[in-house]
């Protein structure tokens, strides 16, 4: 992940580095500004046959501070690819002398500009007299104005120079400004996102799967990608979800096996015991082999809960859990059904929906003496609420309950301790169906058992 950020960030400045240059290449263009003002303004003198001046406005039309007709250049006449430049636009023959010089900020291609070290006009403002004395010491450049300048002397006749000198042009191209800053800032909040999601997208995957392993100790392998720590984070989840899974199958199985093995015994038993003469004995004996089988049933219901195979199908949630409490009720059992108008549907399997409440049910009535049914939807979830009258459950203990063979009333009685295999049955079966179950104490006193369904989707 380190190495990933590091070339990552990296290749953002290397690409910030390069639009940088870029732009201040457009900047080392700048200086032919100067040139194409002077391009212009000499073109429309040449039309107008080299006027001997101009008045104060022309100049500032024309972006011109000095023009004048003398006979010496202001610009000593040379041969860089500038003066050619200009004769060409001109139309100037070969052999007409033309003169260019630069002043203010000196840029362009390497070699374009020569030093300045002569014709600048003197410090009183007046023009040259006559050309400058060859062997004089050189006199530092100035610059007059901010900004960039062009002075241009061309010889229209022999002897008669046009002198034409621009008014200080600004520099004022594109620099680096907010583009460099603006890529940057979005590359890299680009990157950060792109990391951080490098990682999350795995360890969501794993998070979700871990949600599955633990509902049904089904274990879907998951692809090992991303950063390494993340890799071999999903390589060790992989490890530990198939072996999980093969020891839990294993051990269902295993009680699967033994729950089929004991039917056999168990209806042995029950005939032998009819065959006893005492008939104290003999009560005694039934009631035992009931107790056996019963608990027989309930490991077996344990071991296959969730795993029949069948596939879902829509299912009327009030018209199941109505026809549970009707039942129910017809057995003797104190529960009730609160009316609504809600009719969700879900996705599961009728039988397993079916026993899961059923299990809540009896709980309520056994420990509470009476159960309430009701039923609702509340955020694209379908909720049914058992709540009964008795003393509740211990806090630390609520999540306790619903592991296999917990019982919170010791005495073993089948009347009043049940088995310890309903809630853990029950919860079973409701996360087998993508729900969950909660179990909480009322403060009016009394326990109040949920399930959660999601509601079907609509096609």
């Amino acid at each position: 992940m380190v190495m990933l950020v590091i070339m990552a960030v990296l290749s953002t400045f290397i690409l910030v580095f390069v639009i940088v240059q870029f732009q201040m290449s457009s900047r080392d263009d700048l200086p032919g500004r100067a040139m194409r003002v002077a391009q212009s303004a000499l073109s429309e003198l040449q039309v107008q046959g080299w006027p001997q001046s101009l008045p104060v406005e022309e100049l500032k039309r024309l972006k011109v501070d000095d023009y004048f007709v003398g006979d010496h250049p202001i610009a000593r006449p040379g041969s860089s690819y500038r003066e050619e430049e200009l004769r060409a636009h001109l139309g100037l023959a070969d052999n007409v002398a033309v003169g260019v010089r630069f002043f203010g900020p000196r840029m362009g291609r390497p070699g374009d500009f020569r030093e300045l070290t002569e014709f600048g006009p003197p410090e009183d403002g007046s023009r040259p007299a006559g050309p400058p004395d060859a062997d004089a010491s050189p006199q530092p450049q100035r610059d007059f104005g901010l900004g960039q300048r062009i002075m241009v002397s061309i010889e229209v006749s022999e002897g008669t120079w046009i002198n034409l000198r621009t008014t200080p042009i600004k520099l004022e191209g594109p620099g680096p400004g907010l583009l460099p800053v603006a890529v940057l800032v979005v590359l890299m909040i680009g990157i950060g996102v792109w990391a951080a999601m490098n990682a999350i997208n795995p360890l969501r995957q794993m998070a979700k799967a871990a949600n599955t392993l633990a509902s049904d100790y089904t274990h879907q392998p998951l692809a090992e990608q991303g950063p390494y720590d993340v890799r071999e984070s999903l390589r060790a989840f992989n490890r530990m979800g198939r072996r999980l899974e093969s020891t839990v199958a294993g051990q269902r199985q295993l009680l699967a096996a033994i729950g089929h093995d004991l039917r056999t015994p168990i209806t042995s038993l029950k005939l032998k015991v009819e065959m006893l003469a005492d008939a104290n004995e003999r009560e005694r004996m039934r009631r035992a082999l009931f107790e056996l089988e019963r608990i027989t049933e309930a490991a077996l219901a344990a071991a296959t809960a969730g795993q029949s195979g069948k596939p879902f199908q829509p299912l009327d949630l009030f018209s199941l859990v109505d026809s549970l409490v009707e039942d129910l009720a017809d057995l003797g059992l104190a529960v009730s059904f609160v009316e609504t108008d809600h009719r969700p549907i879900v996705m599961g399997r009728s039988d397993e929906l079916t026993r899961s409440l059923r299990n809540l049910i009896e709980n309520a009535v056994r420990y509470g003496e009476r159960a309430s049914v009701e039923l609702s939807e509340r955020q694209g979830m379908a909720t049914i609420q058992v709540r009964d009258s008795g003393p509740g459950i211990p806090v630390d203990a609520i999540d306790r309950v619903f592991e296999p063979l917990v019982r919170l009333e010791e005495s073993r009685n089948r009347k009043t301790g049940g088995h310890g295999l309903g809630l853990h049955i029950a919860k079973t079966l409701v996360e087998a169906h993508g729900g969950r179950i909660s179990l909480e104490n009322l403060e009016e006193g009394g326990l109040l058992a949920t399930i959660a369904l999601p509601l079907k989707a609509d096609a």
